[in-house]
Parts: C-alpha cells; structure tokens; sequence
C-alpha cells in the first residue's frame, strides 16, 4: 500500500509545469551583459577581471556566443577540468574551486560576481554525457563524445529558454526531461526513451542507479515518493518517443521553441499522456 504522504508529495512533485507565454517574436533580443562578451570577445576594451580573463584565454578553452530563440548567449567550453571548477567558483563566488562531480560538465551559471551580477553564462567541459562511456550507449568513444557536445550545448540553451521566455530554471525532472529531448534530437535527429533512461540512471521502472543523474533532481523526496515519480518520468519518457516519431515535423531545429513551451507547459504527467 502507497504511503499517503509519500503519495502527495509525489503529487505536488509532478505538478510542476509552465504557464503559456505571450506571443513571443524569436529570437528574442540579446541581454544587455551579451555585449560585454562581444567587446571581450573582439579585443576591446572591458573591465573583466585579469583572473577570468586569463583562464577565458587558456589554450584548451574556446569562448563564443551561441544563437538561440532566447537571444545570444556567451558559451565558454573548455577541455581543462580545473580551469572549468576555478571559472564557476570565481563568478558564482564561491570560495574554494568547485569540485565537482564527474558527471557534472554543463552548467548555466546566474553569476554573482560584481563585475559579472546579472550574467548568465553557459560553461561546458569535454566528456560523455551524463559521465557514460561510448561503449555503453553503442557508440565509439569519439563519436560518443562529439555527441554529447551537441547534447550538452542545446540541453543548456534549452534552461536558458525556460529561463528568459517561461521565467523559470528549476533543477526538476521536468525540465532535465525537456532539455535532453531537445538536445537528443539535435545530436541524434531522433528521441530516444532507452537512450534517456541511461542518461536519467534509470534501472527500473521505478529505481535509479546509485550516481544516477535523476537522483539529483529527486533527492529532497522520500524513496517511496521517488519510486512514483520514477513511474511517472518513465511514462513521459516513453510517451514522448511515440509522439515525436508520429510527429516529425516538432523535431526540426526551426521548431524547438513550439516544442519546448508545449513540453514545459505540459509538465510531467501532460506529457505522459501525449
């Protein structure tokens, strides 16, 4: 028998959705901090710190401004761990490096940084999605981890989208279900509900693996309550796979606004019964 309590706070979980925005002109236009960037990026003068500036410029670091629906944001991708945990540390101010764990390398960082307050910046390591190996997502290493750049670039430009055009970023399976289904459609040209429950560290239909990803996005909920929603994600999951082979059309890069406000606005349960 379901716990009761267990049982409402798995409700109140899978409630979590977006409301339907205005109409929207995309893109929209740039923040006011993107030209910041664009003055760094050219050379000219700015006021960013000799620390940051340094580790931007690092030889295995690579900066640029990717265009989105939600406007331009600036991107720093690097191949040099330390050089990514001292970046997040300096403009979320925190005061030691971040160490992070291995299956952390994307974040959309809120900078708190005086000189950066207001910025958000999306900053990217070099590594499998979700810390899996090629092998065990029946890919060769390098195509595996060229995959999981495009994954992980999109997956952040889609938090970026909730952000600025839904007025929400939370760290929910709602929005990392909607944020892979973009980026696996652009790495993959398909949605794939297998190769989801292995970035999610779904083992079963209701249990996630020790270091599973979906365990962060649930770790304020009892187990019993985690298990109803791992149902839940696993019906989404599926459901979504079904819908987008019926609806090709919602997989074009041209379309991932539509499809996004449609998931978002759905939420968890609304999407399970797509």
């Amino acid at each position: 028998m379901v716990n009761l309590t267990a049982s409402l706070m798995a409700d109140k979980y899978l409630d979590h959705k977006y409301e339907r925005p205005k109409n929207c002109d995309f893109p929209l236009p740039d923040e006011v901090f993107t030209f910041k960037w664009v003055a760094w990026l050219e050379g000219r003068e700015n006021d960013f710190p000799d620390d940051v500036s340094d580790l931007l410029s690092g030889e295995r670091t690579r900066v640029w401004l990717e265009e989105t629906p939600a406007g331009r944001i600036p991107v720093v991708y690097t191949e040099d761990r330390k050089a990514f945990e001292k970046l997040i540390a300096i403009l979320s101010m925190e005061k030691d490096d971040q160490t992070l764990p291995p299956s952390v390398n994307a974040f959309t960082v809120p900078c708190k940084h005086p000189k950066f307050r207001g910025h958000r910046v999306i900053f990217m390591g070099r590594a499998g999605y979700s810390a899996l190996s090629g092998e065990s997502v029946g890919m060769g290493e390098d195509e595996w981890l060229e995959k999981s750049g495009k994954i992980r670039l999109r997956h952040e430009c889609c938090h970026y989208f909730t952000l600025r055009v839904l007025g929400g970023m939370k760290n929910h399976a709602l929005e990392e279900v909607v944020a892979d289904c973009v980026g696996q459609l652009s790495a993959l040209g398909r949605y794939d509900a297998s190769l989801q429950r292995k970035l999610f560290g779904l083992e079963r239909v209701d249990r996630i693996a020790p270091q599973g990803r979906l365990g962060f996005y649930v770790r304020n909920l009892p187990e019993e309550a985690v298990r109803l929603v791992c149902r839940k994600v696993n019906e989404a999951l599926d459901a979504l796979e079904d819908y987008l082979e019926k609806n090709s059309e919602m997989t074009f890069a041209s379309r991932s606004p539509e499809l996004v406000v449609k998931l978002a606005t759905l939420g968890l349960c609304g999407i399970a019964e797509l």
